[in-house]
């Protein structure tokens, strides 16, 4: 009991710091790329020819307006549940994620596949990828597309101040005037202080660009990719099978249209809302006993058992009733999706 209290009164209190810092952080992360554009469009002297200054700078507002608008959508769009009642369980299905009658201890409302209870935020959250505090939300199903749409116009600007950065102090170290003739000592103080920012946070947005691009890639959450340990592909290695199967993974072009939503206008932050809202995922091809027909002079052709496979009772003993399927169809021939099984 004393664990259980000590443990509620640590959560309420990151969540009342999650409450009091989350504007100022959200104020740093505006403020950060405000000064990179600034000082790059009105400090900066590039020695460009007109034309290519007018495509730089239009490049430059260009990603900047983009990225401040993947970011309010980041904020601003809640993955909070549906209120819905626990759908009946689909017993033509053979893996234990298609029983989606699952309960939320926190909430005591129904948790959809794929929903995690976020402490911080006191709700469940469909897809849940992870709590991020520098957009003072959680990244899941209806924002996952602008957050990832942040980080990627959050890099290129990053990256291209980084040029345009070093491309003026290299014409700043070569000037017969001196380094510090150029402009006032509060402007080298400010350049100074937001590189020294700047640097490590592109260094942190590319980890979390190429990071999300490969979750995208395996249509995989954060947390998900940290409880499988895997990358989430489907590969059996060393004739073993995996752990964890990534049921949702249906080839790289597929699953990156479904997270954007199978939008032509990918690059623009929209909300995402599917049909089923989180409360069903499209997922690779499976085997039912739909899919299976056996031929037995005792079973009319094309007649399906009432029996029904259930992985959750078998996890422990596969390889005992592999073999004692293997003896029972022995004598018989089975057809899969139209093609005859040998059993050896």
């Amino acid at each position: 009991m004393i664990h259980s209290s000590d443990h509620n009164h640590r959560r309420k209190k990151r969540a009342q710091f999650k409450h009091q810092a989350g504007p100022f952080i959200i104020f740093f992360t505006i403020l950060m790329p405000t000064n990179c554009v600034i000082l790059e469009q009105f400090y900066f002297d590039l020695k460009m020819d007109p034309t290519t200054e007018l495509i730089n700078g239009f490049l430059v507002f260009f990603f900047y307006g983009m990225a401040m608008w993947s970011y309010y959508q980041s904020i601003t769009i809640k993955n909070y549940t549906i209120e819905k009642a626990t759908p009946l369980q689909d017993n033509r299905r053979i893996d234990p994620i298609y029983k989606n009658t699952n309960s939320c201890l926190e909430c005591n409302k129904w948790k959809p596949i794929r929903t995690h209870h976020c402490s911080l935020c006191g709700k469940c959250i469909l897809k849940m990828d992870h709590h991020c505090p520098w957009i003072h939300n959680c990244v899941g199903l209806r924002n996952h597309r602008s957050f990832y749409l942040f980080t990627m116009y959050m890099t290129i600007g990053a990256m291209q101040y980084s040029y345009a950065s070093w491309v003026y102090f290299r014409f700043l170290f070569r000037s017969n005037q001196g380094f510090f003739s150029h402009q006032s000592t509060f402007f080298y103080i400010y350049w100074c202080l937001t590189s020294l920012v700047l640097y490590p946070t592109c260094a942190m947005l590319c980890f979390l660009f190429f990071y999300h691009t490969s979750l995208i890639l395996n249509n995989q959450t954060t947390l998900e990719q940290m409880k499988s340990g895997s990358n989430g592909t489907c590969c059996f290695q060393n004739d073993k099978p995996p752990k964890n199967i990534n049921l949702f993974d249906r080839g790289k072009l597929s699953n990156i249209a479904w997270f954007f939503n199978y939008s032509y206008f990918w690059f623009l932050p929209f909300e995402n809302i599917y049909k089923q809202d989180g409360t069903q995922y499209p997922i690779a091809p499976l085997c039912t006993l739909q899919d299976i027909q056996i031929d037995n002079p005792q079973i009319q052709i094309g007649q399906i058992p009432d029996q029904q496979f259930d992985f959750d009772k078998i996890d422990q003993k596969y390889e005992e009733y592999l073999a004692i399927a293997k003896q029972k169809y022995k004598n018989k021939r089975l057809v899969l999706i139209g093609k005859e099984i040998q059993l050896d």
